[in-house]
């Protein structure tokens, strides 16, 4: 062979690998629809989030995005169907504090690890849980649910949307912080949890305020108090819990766009992009607002820092309340 076919194969070739490698694939990303998957049922504040941003994503990304909830106790199934995808792009989680920073300490073995088996892509806000109760129910404020609490040990029952959510354990932190002894009841969804309330089936619940904003307003239930660290500007007369007196009980949710470890740097660059952009339209930023859910911008490294951060902080608080589910 001449050397000058041999420098044809060469430069052919390399013309070959460089169209296969990553970064060149990911210049033609996406080709086809994304799969953004809910780890939860329709109705909570991950499901809303979702289906707020999944169709002006779709439209600057110019396929369809996808949105496939995958509900189960504690949000494992969602997160480890996304933790064993291909690192292709297609697949992603709307991930948030319940599979990624809880269910890994309270339940076992759930198959994936919240940090390293995800490429953490885009934040896109927090939303603290609200204690609702029936808007006749006795109890007025905080102080009264406690006083009754300890007059009636373990009677009063408190719902949430399933074990492992960040209802449930703020739920867990309310008893330990307040002395209160109340006793949880797991339901699958907000919405069933909300059926009950109504029906006075159970007393208390401890939901994320991202799907309460339209029942409190509409005076369905009634607000006692939020798990933020300050007032929230959209429901600025529910009082936190940190000025009634209980400094450490903060505990908000956190939602985001996660996809499988190793995902194509230029496919992460892409979409934190297109996500950081959306996220500042005006309409996005009402609905966001309407939804109690506080943007905030993050780095894709500042945001896996992040999930590793909080997971450290979970940690040692849902161990010394003993919160474990087999």
């Amino acid at each position: 062979m001449s050397t000058k076919s041999t420098l044809g194969c060469a430069l052919l070739a390399l013309a070959l690998a460089m169209l296969s490698a990553p970064g060149s694939a990911a210049q033609t990303w996406p080709a086809h629809p994304l799969r953004l998957v809910v780890p939860f049922p329709p109705g909570g504040s991950s499901d809303i989030a979702a289906r707020a941003v999944s169709q002006r994503l779709a439209e600057r990304l110019g396929e369809q995005v996808v949105v496939d909830n995958r509900g189960s106790a504690g949000g494992i199934l969602g997160a480890e169907i996304v933790a064993r995808s291909a690192p292709d792009g297609y697949t992603f989680v709307l991930s948030n504090v319940t599979p990624h920073t809880v269910s890994p300490v309270i339940f076992s073995n759930v198959g994936y690890d919240p940090v390293k088996s995800f490429t953490h892509v885009a934040f896109i806000g927090t939303t603290p849980v609200v204690l609702t109760v029936h808007p006749d129910y006795a109890a007025r404020s905080v102080a009264d649910v406690v006083k009754m609490a300890k007059a009636a040990p373990g009677k009063l029952d408190f719902g949430t949307a399933g074990n492992g959510t960040v209802g449930h354990i703020v739920g867990e932190m309310f008893k330990v912080m307040t002395g209160a002894d109340i006793t949880h009841v797991p339901f699958r969804a907000s919405a069933q949890v909300f059926l009950d309330l109504r029906a006075r089936r159970i007393p208390l619940s401890f939901d994320a305020l991202a799907q309460n904003m339209d029942r409190i307003s509409q005076g369905l239930v009634r607000p006692l108090a939020v798990s933020s660290r300050r007032r929230v500007a959209l429901a600025p007369d529910i009082p936190t819990f940190v000025e009634l007196g209980y400094p450490d009980l903060v505990g908000e949710n956190w939602l985001g766009i996660s996809g499988p470890a190793g995902l194509p740097r230029p496919v992460v660059q892409r979409l934190h992009r297109e996500m950081m952009a959306l996220l500042k339209e005006p309409e996005i930023v009402e609905r966001m607002k309407n939804l109690s859910i506080t943007p905030q911008s993050f780095s894709p490294e500042e945001f896996t820092k992040y999930v590793a951060s909080e997971y450290a902080r979970w940690r040692p608080i849902l161990v010394s309340a003993g919160v474990k589910v087999n």
